[in-house]
């Protein structure tokens, strides 16, 4: 998994122990300031020199150039330096990088390269796709259509909505899944779910999509004795849209995200939570998918009029919608706020100040 920064050449020499000795013009590119300003350190009459080292009291004995070589050590290889590249030799064997340039290793780890031309999904990634719909043809054969006919900027941004990284990996190193975690029971809810959009767990490259073949089947819009041409076709339409949504209209990173109307977890539904809409297979929270700290980010496509979120849980989910339907949840958009009920008499009377008081005034005075 790459880095979404850059990170200085030098880092890295330090990092695999390349470059023990540092010297100024490795200041270069990381701080050109400080490079100027040290740099005029070495030209500086003996007076401001002295003063200098009486300010930041410092031997009087100090020459201008250990001067320079403490600034430089102090600023590229601090003591937090050392606990970072004795963390990293505890992961990685210095052995096993020993013909590993420091560009090279910079290149694996850092997107620094810019890329104009679009990635090849499938040769960056190892693509394992859900049974349920490896095993369908016809929304495969779709989904690679709309992948594959991405342009450059267009796959940047695919990249980011399922990895958070605009820059692919090295190819081969990881994996994409592609899963279909949504069910929907009666017809209603199979249409429903043509007006939800893909969302993504960046942190294990997950991307979820609904099941817009059965939900096609449902609407009517397709049927299994339609030659396979046709099915791709609306299949095709269907995954072109949503996606280009999703990935052009996300919504960024969200915590503690939950039901919303329009597609629920099922351990919400067996627990008493109602959503209209489809919900989701799995019977619990998975963990499976790549939680940090038991905290998981997603990423959700959120167009204005498509999706919103609730959150009711320590987990991060986050749903598309159709707004269209009154949620159980909460009001919904523009709904008017909830009216409190007025209280029936003997409610009243025992909610009242002073009979509270009588009542704590009788147990006082009560004998034990």
């Amino acid at each position: 998994c790459k880095l979404s920064f850059v990170l200085p050449l030098v880092f890295f020499r330090i990092l695999l122990r390349r470059k023990e000795q540092l010297v100024l013009n490795d200041l270069k590119g990381f701080d050109n300031a400080l490079y100027i300003s040290l740099r005029k350190c070495l030209k500086m009459r003996d007076a401001q020199f002295a003063s200098l080292k009486e300010i930041e009291d410092l031997p009087a004995d100090l020459s201008r150039e250990a001067y320079v070589a403490r600034q430089v050590q102090a600023t590229l290889s601090p003591v937090a330096m050392d606990e970072i590249r004795r963390g990293f030799e505890d992961m990685a064997s210095l052995d096993l990088l020993q013909d590993v340039t420091v560009c090279e290793f910079r290149q694996m780890l850092c997107p620094t390269d810019s890329h104009t031309e679009a990635t090849n999904i499938r040769h960056v990634f190892e693509v394992i796709m859900e049974d349920e719909m490896a095993e369908c043809d016809a929304f495969v054969e779709a989904f690679w259509s709309v992948i594959d006919g991405f342009s450059p900027e267009e796959t940047q941004r695919f990249l980011l909505f399922v990895t958070g990284v605009e820059s692919p990996p090295e190819p081969g190193t990881e994996q994409m899944l592609v899963q279909l975690p949504f069910s929907a029971f009666s017809q209603e809810e199979h249409i429903a779910m043509l007006n939800m959009l893909p969302q993504a767990h960046t942190c294990t490259n997950t991307l979820e999509l609904p099941n817009y073949y059965e939900a096609l089947l449902q609407a009517g819009r397709i049927t299994e004795d339609d030659n396979q041409t046709a099915i791709v076709k609306e299949l095709h339409a269907v995954l072109q849209d949503k996606l280009r949504i999703a990935i052009n209209e996300t919504a960024g990173y969200e915590l503690d995200g939950g039901v919303a109307s329009g597609s629920a977890r099922r351990e919400d539904l067996d627990s008493g939570v109602a959503s209209s809409g489809s919900a989701r297979r799995d019977d619990h929270p998975s963990p499976s998918v790549g939680n940090k700290n038991g905290r998981e980010v997603l990423k959700q496509a959120s167009p204005p009029e498509v999706s919103s979120s609730i959150a009711t849980s320590s987990q991060s989910v986050s749903r598309p919608v159709d707004l269209s339907k009154p949620s159980v949840v909460g009001p919904g958009i523009g709904d008017a706020p909830p009216q409190p009920q007025p209280l029936e008499p003997v409610q009243q009377e025992k909610h009242g100040v002073d009979a509270l008081l009588e009542d704590l005034d009788g147990a006082l005075s009560s004998p034990l």
